[in-house]
């Protein structure tokens, strides 16, 4: 029986979790490598080192029996809500990877171009944690501090050469602090937020009523406020805050 290339990924990423004890990455886990294969014949490798929820390392890729090497661009390589991301460039060649992963494997997409040739499909590689900590920060947990609110914008190439292109955008809410069942948003909007079980909040009042955020640390485990967009669109499918999943959290300096 012959399998697909995606049932073939599939099975990678089941014998890359078997006989392991797979555990969610901490945003502090160290040195690991993830190696794996790309649909269409292509095979990637990172060599990372994960630090306060951001990769830094090498990425190389191997596709069409075309190859490269390069860095790990900063703000675009992290670890945010048990996925990894990965971003790499040398020259006009750049590859993206990303997906869910924990300390044994990683399944998600990729997109990349190398030698004037854009691919792009599924991906599924094993994980090999060399040091650090598996510690996880807690869920449900309310921030105290001033948070920044931005969401991700993606625009997708239309004319051939052109890869798809993400730009975060400042969010309608701006900032968000949360204190005794109120909310403050930019500089003068706020009203009301209730807890909704063990992980999440709504705001009950001001500009974004009816918003769901859900409790969930960031990529550097601190407490911070997500509304997803499947969770935060009217029956009309307009959006309450933004127009894809909002993410806000503490200001890094």
């Amino acid at each position: 029986m012959r399998l697909t290339r995606a049932a073939t990924l599939a099975v990678l990423f089941a014998s890359a979790h078997a006989g392991a004890s797979a555990a969610a990455l901490g945003p502090s886990s160290g040195r690991l490598t993830v190696s794996g294969m790309l649909a269409g014949g292509g095979r990637f490798e990172i060599d990372a080192d994960l630090k306060g929820g951001n990769f830094t390392g090498t990425g190389k890729v191997t596709v069409g029996g075309q190859s490269f090497e390069g860095p790990l661009l900063p703000r675009r390589s992290y670890l945010e809500n048990g996925k990894c991301y990965f971003r790499f460039e040398q020259g006009r060649a750049r590859g993206d990877i990303s997906g869910k992963c924990d300390s044994s494997g990683m399944e998600g997409r990729f997109e990349t171009f190398v030698a004037g040739d854009l691919r792009n499909g599924a991906s599924s590689g094993r994980v090999t944690v060399a040091g650090g900590g598996m510690a996880t920060a807690a869920a449900g947990q309310l921030p105290t501090a001033k948070l920044t609110c931005a969401y991700q914008d993606r625009r997708i190439g239309v004319r051939p050469g052109e890869t798809t292109q993400f730009s975060l955008q400042s969010s309608n809410l701006a900032t968000l602090t949360l204190a005794a069942g109120r909310y403050s948003a930019g500089r003068s909007a706020g009203g009301s937020f209730e807890r909704v079980g063990a992980d999440k909040i709504r705001l009950t009042s001001g500009p974004w009523s009816g918003a769901l955020g859900t409790l969930e640390p960031d990529r550097s485990g601190r407490p911070a406020v997500v509304f997803h967009i499947e969770e935060n669109r009217r029956p009309d499918g307009v959006h309450l805050v933004d127009p894809s999943t909002t993410r806000c959290t503490e200001s890094r300096s």
